[in-house]
């Protein structure tokens, strides 16, 4: 069975995803393991591809990851090359609005329209509920007028609030930042009124059934890549400083952050 390879989560634009391809076929020739790439293009639910037994190289949502059962495994986690990671696996979230929102600070919003991904997405989700989380408690009530979605993806959100279906949402910030690169006159419309703590960056996962052998050469692949000046030119282009291979207790924090909610009664970012 050959393993597939899947970047859609982080394809901020065609020059975006063909880096992205590139990086994947770089460790797969370098670990001797075949990827084959797949698109998984929109609208094609993301669960369905995490759910598939032949994953080789798999962008995965943090907190989806540890909820699965059985656990994909990590073959690697992008640091980011942004100061807030602080030269760590993490990644955060921008409360995104159009470019003329005269609205100064997230609060100036309550009362307004909040858009979100999917039920399932840390960053379009969970991470802004937990931001919204204190602001809930003290109010006492819902803090928007409309709560809408699921908008899928970053770029669903970014699309409804260009065409004015809503005012905020959410955009995941580390693909927020390949789309100032890569996607500058998109990135150009929009602007961050606020940004969530940081929290554990997406993994690439393989499937559960993967040999060790396969997986162990495709770790350390990954891990090299940054030494190599092929791909360190791909990686300085997509804004990663290296990969990394955290334990899976590291995204225990997706779920604490979903339960604190939870137990507040706060089940929707509203």
């Amino acid at each position: 069975m050959t393993l597939i390879a899947n970047t859609r989560m982080y394809g901020a634009g065609k020059q975006c995803r063909r880096l992205w391809n590139a990086l994947v076929t770089h460790i797969s020739d370098r670990s001797g393991v075949p990827l084959r790439i797949v698109e998984h293009a929109p609208p094609a639910p993301m669960p369905d591809l995490w759910n598939r037994p032949d994953m080789g190289l798999v962008q995965m949502c943090g907190w989806p990851f540890w909820q699965s059962d059985p656990r994909p495994r990590v073959v690697a986690v992008p640091v980011p090359d942004h100061p807030y990671c602080e030269d760590r696996p993490l990644y955060w979230t921008d409360m995104v609005v159009r470019r003329d929102e005269a609205a100064a600070t997230l609060e100036d919003l309550f009362g307004r329209r909040i858009g979100w991904t999917t039920e399932h997405s840390h960053s379009g989700y969970n991470a802004p509920r937990r931001m919204l989380l204190p602001h809930f408690l003290k109010a006492g009530k819902r803090l928007f007028s409309e709560s809408l979605g699921p908008y899928k993806s970053p770029m669903g959100i970014i699309q409804a609030l260009l065409d004015d279906e809503i005012d905020v949402g959410p955009v995941d910030g580390y693909f927020h930042l390949l789309l100032k690169r890569h996607r500058p006159d998109v990135a150009a419309e929009l602007r961050t009124i606020a940004v969530t703590e940081p929290a554990p960056m997406p993994p690439f996962v393989a499937s559960s059934g993967i040999s060790q052998d396969e997986l162990e050469r495709l770790r350390q692949a990954a891990a090299q890549a940054h030494r190599t000046p092929d791909a360190r030119r791909i990686m300085d282009d997509l804004d990663v400083r290296r990969f990394v291979r955290p334990e899976d207790e590291f995204y225990r924090t997706t779920e604490s952050w979903s339960r604190e909610a939870m137990a507040e009664g706060y089940a929707v970012p509203a």
